[in-house]
């Protein structure tokens, strides 16, 4: 992984921010309902970019067979929580942690049958040279799907947009359902389809896309 050290280095977050981070967002009801959203197989095998303390992860390795989960970090210290939480998770042996970005996943090319991104879209360092890698390591028919919060309704939205410059542009972008539709049509997924989840506590936008 040496040759992907800028974009990790770009990409991780300091042990604090880390830990805060984890305290109020690790684990949430929207984690526990990610199987749901992604109508998951249990012989799928399954990739979360941005896994964070590994709870979709976990949520999804509780409902799989024969299927295995990894989950990708550019931050240590996520990686660090993630597998102690884990290893405490009977499910724990099907699951696997990388220290890894988006711009380079360690994986086989087409080995994977489902890739997650929940609320990380917008963290990638080079959002293109990531959706490329998720199309070359997703089998065909395989598909991403991108789980987010409802940005557009929110007040911190707002204050983006009013705040907008050239540089937080494309990442602003990333927020909007539209946006991120725009983007996988643009890399090359077919049948995407665009809804919403209005559940109390798991509330989210939820964006399928396939490799053809």
């Amino acid at each position: 992984m040496s040759d992907n050290k800028d974009d990790l280095l770009a990409s991780a977050w300091n042990d604090k921010l880390t830990e805060d981070y984890v305290d109020q967002w690790g684990e949430l009801l929207l984690h526990k309902k990610i199987p749901e959203f992604c109508n998951l197989l249990p012989s799928e095998i399954v990739l979360d970019i941005g896994c964070g303390s590994g709870a979709a992860v976990r949520a999804i390795a509780s409902k799989l067979t024969t299927g295995h989960a990894t989950g990708i970090d550019p931050t240590p210290k996520m990686l660090e929580i993630a597998t102690k939480l884990t290893v405490k998770d009977n499910n724990f042996q099907q699951v696997t942690y990388l220290l890894a970005g988006a711009e380079k996943i360690p994986v086989e090319s087409e080995s994977c049958d489902l890739v997650l991104a929940v609320n990380t879209l917008h963290h990638w360092v080079n959002v293109n040279d990531g959706l490329n890698e998720v199309l070359r390591v997703l089998k065909p028919s395989g598909r991403f799907v991108s789980v987010d919060d409802l940005w557009e309704e929110s007040v911190e939205y707002s204050q983006e947009q009013a705040d907008d410059n050239e540089n937080a542009s494309c990442k602003h972008e990333l927020k909007t359902r539209n946006g991120i539709v725009k983007l996988l049509n643009k890399t090359g997924f077919t049948n995407i389809s665009n809804s919403d989840n209005r559940e109390p506590d798991a509330t989210a936008s939820i964006i399928t896309g396939y490799k053809a």
